[in-house]
């Protein structure tokens, strides 16, 4: 390993806007730069919105609570949009005051709790499906490119060549198309959990032994979800590389336009993979603030 790479310190330092960018520097003096309309909530917001930003995750997220946006390094540092929000900021403050101001607010929490707990069941549904679809198709990919290989220097096989060109960019079109029907679920899953156990933690009671209990179990589901998280992310990055690399090749434009529909879903993929990360760093923190003592217990 090198100096350079022993140097590398990817924590946030400031966050700065310009006129239509966000920019962060990082520990080790690096900025990244992005456009502000990646990012629509902040795009959106007020110059004092956007300057209300706390660093999350040990260092590695940015979050503004006025605009209820969360950012990691990692993210940025790969480039791409924030995951589409399919519920809106009003209306989970609508939510949350409704609840603070009925006298039902049991059976509100509660319900958030069951939603939660829905959502990290369902998100672990998906997590395994991408994972099982990517390391698919990543061999039937790697397949067609050692063929295109082969065949490249064998002029006699140009038919058989652009047969192999037709079937890789293909499989990339109906990889995407797979990925894009359920991008929608993967989204709102990943919303509804971090709103839903977000308000579940907010209105959870320390005294409380069932809140605590269920408080540990979801602890228990994050983490499980998390160790799917892990490894279906680094599948899904190095088949993203894969897929580029064979763009940068410029067979053919019918292939490299398969190739960059297909890093796009895969992008859309690994946003919301970064946001349930993040979320479960920020999350872990609320709950440690407010039932440490608690947690530690019955631990």
């Amino acid at each position: 390993m090198g100096i350079l790479a022993l140097a590398a310190d990817e924590r946030v330092a400031d966050v700065k806007f310009a006129e239509d960018e966000l920019r962060v520097r990082l520990r080790d003096g690096r900025t990244i730069s992005a456009p502000l309309v990646w990012y629509p909530r902040l795009l959106k917001a007020t110059e004092l919105q956007r300057s209300k930003w706390q660093i999350v995750g040990g260092g590695y997220g940015i979050h503004w609570d006025d605009v209820d946006e969360d950012l990691s390094t990692e993210g940025l540092l790969r480039g791409g949009p924030a995951p589409r929000h399919v519920r809106s900021i009003v209306i989970s403050e609508v939510k949350a005051a409704q609840i603070e101001g009925s006298g039902d607010s049991q059976k509100g929490y509660l319900d958030y709790f069951t939603e939660a707990e829905e959502a990290a069941h369902k998100l672990q549904a998906v997590i395994e499906w991408i994972n099982s679809e990517t390391l698919g198709f990543s061999k039937k990919i790697n397949r067609h490119s050692e063929n295109l290989a082969k065949l490249k220097r064998k002029t006699s096989r140009a038919a058989e060549y652009r047969r192999v060109v037709l079937l890789t960019a293909s499989d990339m079109n109906t990889l995407s198309k797979r990925i894009n029907t359920v991008l929608p679920d993967f989204e709102t899953a990943v919303e509804v959990l971090d709103q839903s156990f977000s308000f579940y933690v907010s209105f959870a009671k320390r005294e409380s032994d069932r809140d605590v209990e269920q408080i540990l179990s979801l602890r228990t589901t994050f983490c499980d979800m998390l160790d799917k998280v892990r490894p279906a992310k680094e599948g899904v990055m190095t088949f993203r590389e894969s897929t580029l690399s064979l763009k940068e090749q410029k067979i053919s434009e019918h292939l490299s336009h398969a190739a960059v529909i297909l890093s796009q879903s895969l992008d859309g993929v690994l946003a919301n993979m970064d946001h349930i990360e993040l979320f479960a760093l920020n999350i872990n923190f609320q709950v440690d603030e407010k039932f440490k003592e608690r947690i530690n217990s019955e631990d």
